[in-house]
């Protein structure tokens, strides 16, 4: 499964914003440069997280983007589905809406449709606190790995 740059970038703001404290809010701009992410096409993946209810922002002085649940409840599947719609194969096409094209083989319906299954459950499994802790992880085992020579 590849995953577009909208919802990697999506994923990489929801780990930045779930290093915040709990009703702390963060600055597009601040996200922006401390992820190598373009400002312009930031805005608009925040605007698609907030509008499904992932993200919520504040107005004025100490404004900005903030999750809008607790990272241990947002599973990567909600974050997936938003950027790349359903990810559950859909049962096929019956009746007129069919017509015209050729039936496809049963063997890679049911292939499509358990691989749409497992990748279902992986993603409905993880949650965001999650991804923190795996990123907190890896970069531990970078720094254990550091050789030094003299």
């Amino acid at each position: 499964m590849r995953l577009s740059k909208k919802t990697e970038y999506a994923f990489r703001a929801l780990i930045y914003a779930a290093r915040f404290p709990e009703g702390t809010t963060f600055q597009i701009r601040d996200l922006a440069e401390k992820n190598g992410i373009p400002k312009k096409f930031l805005e608009l993946i925040l605007l698609e997280l907030k509008n499904a209810g992932i993200l919520s922002s504040r107005r004025g002085v100490g404004g900005g983007y903030l999750l809008a649940r607790r990272p241990e409840t947002i599973r990567t599947v909600s974050i997936v589905e938003v950027f790349e719609g359903p990810v559950v194969a859909v049962e096929p096409e019956k009746g007129p809406a069919r017509a015209g094209r050729t039936e496809s083989s049963p063997a890679v319906a049911r292939l499509v449709s358990e691989a749409s299954v497992a990748m279902a459950a992986v993603l409905s499994r993880w949650t965001l606190s999650d991804l923190v802790r795996e990123e907190d992880d890896a970069v531990e085992r970078r720094r254990r790995n550091v050789m030094y020579f003299i």
